[in-house]
């Protein structure tokens, strides 16, 4: 016969070590799991997030924006039609939807071209592919005309730098242009 010290009958009488069912799951056990779940959302979800701040750095703007600064004050100036053709005429020159066009006019910019505080303006036109020597002529050439007609800048007074964020490495430096537009 065996030897019998009584430890078998403690433990079957103790709940603790009563083997479970699948069914018996503890509200701790499932406060647990729901927690651990939760917890790897957060950092799947803040993986996504990081990796779309990765790709918009890599890939830069996702649109064309002009950013144009001037001298010129701009209280009591039609503003909206000059962001309104600004806009459109970028978008065509480009050729992308209007739709992804950002505008963007300062005016009252402490501003001196040529020696003289004179109105001037200075913009910059950030894309993603669309540019190249020909449409940054027509660009600066149409950019140039608006700020003519609506805020009274010579077309003379106008820097535009251009920057095509999807170009070569290698191309990869701004270009400035200086009144190309001008015979």
């Amino acid at each position: 016969m065996e030897a019998h010290d009584g430890t078998e009958d403690w433990r079957a009488q103790t709940p603790q070590f009563q083997p479970r069912s699948r069914s018996a799951v503890t509200k701790q056990q499932v406060a647990g799991g729901i927690r651990i779940a939760e917890q790897r959302r957060r950092r799947r979800l803040a993986g996504e997030a990081t990796e779309r701040r990765r790709k918009t750095k890599r890939d830069g703007p996702r649109m064309p924006c002009l950013n144009v600064s001037t001298n010129v004050n701009l209280e009591g100036v039609d503003t909206s039609a000059v962001l309104a053709e600004a806009s459109k005429s970028v978008a065509n020159i480009i050729g992308k939807p209007e739709a992804y066009v950002l505008v963007v006019l300062k005016g009252s910019v402490p501003m001196a071209f040529g020696g003289t505080q004179e109105p001037a303006a200075y913009g910059e036109l950030v894309s993603i592919g669309g540019l190249n020597p020909d449409v940054n002529k027509k660009l600066s050439a149409g950019i140039a005309s608006i700020l003519e007609s609506k805020l009274s800048i010579p077309k003379s007074r106008f820097y535009l730098k251009f920057h095509d964020s999807k170009a070569h490495p290698a191309q990869e430096h701004a270009q400035c242009l200086h009144a190309l537009h001008q015979e």
